[in-house]
């Protein structure tokens, strides 16, 4: 067990699963950094009872990443969650994804994340946990997502998951220990509010994989309910 003076760093964390990740782990007596790009909706974010400090991060921004990074400067950090993330924006054809949408879902979901772990490895290694977990979808899954459409997303995902799984195995002699976690399909905003789980099961799920997760679990990719999700 980590302590309850451990550091945990979650990104977008003002609603959806990034908002339940900072609840429970402030209840159980986690510090939090929370990170959000809107500080003026991090309303419920700043009503969690804990220690629950909130910063400024537009992942996509290398200036707002710059200006976080300096802020955090050498602390140590036991555990990061890379959750900000857009979704698929809705269904169209692959005649209609323009270049734009490309880009957005590439930068936000695959380099942002990947930019941030890169940057903080140092914060990871002075922490006790050492522990880094990027929040990827069933959508990211080759063999395992046998729905059509939602090209860039799904790309993103799954570009996500090989440069995730990369460092993973980069870092792991540095005694880092990378996961790729599935959600599952949730009742948030990103989904409409629809699906078959709460944030609440879901978090619950996915905090639990990243307590029992080993040097031999480095660089795999876990359902919330613990069960490996197919590349």
């Amino acid at each position: 067990m980590v302590s309850p003076a451990s550091r945990v760093l979650i990104t977008g964390a003002n609603r959806g699963l990034g908002l339940e990740f900072a609840r429970q782990y402030a209840a159980e007596g986690w510090r939090v950094l929370a990170t959000v790009r809107n500080l003026d909706g991090a309303g419920e974010l700043r009503a969690l009872r804990g220690k629950v400090d909130i910063a400024h991060l537009d992942v996509a921004d290398e200036g707002s990443l710059g200006a976080f990074l300096r802020d955090v400067g050498s602390a140590p950090i036991d555990l990061l969650i890379a959750n900000a993330g857009i979704g698929s924006g809705g269904e169209k054809p692959a005649a209609a994804v323009t270049r734009e949408e490309w880009r957005e879902a590439i930068c936000v979901n695959t380099y942002a994340p990947f930019r941030l772990a890169a940057a903080l490895r140092p914060n990871l290694e002075r922490g006790r946990g050492k522990k880094f977990a990027a929040v990827s979808s069933l959508a990211a899954s080759i063999a395992g997502y046998p729905i059509a459409g939602h090209y860039a997303y799904r790309a993103s995902k799954a570009a996500l998951n090989a440069l995730w799984r990369s460092l993973a195995m980069e870092w792991r002699a540095a005694g880092l220990i990378g996961l790729l976690l599935r959600p599952g399909k949730v009742r948030t905003r990103m989904t409409g509010f629809t699906g078959d789980l709460e944030p609440v099961d879901s978090v619950r799920g996915m905090r639990a994989v990243i307590a029992r997760a080993g040097f031999d679990d480095a660089g795999r990719f876990f359902g919330y309910d613990g069960r490996e999700v197919p590349w």
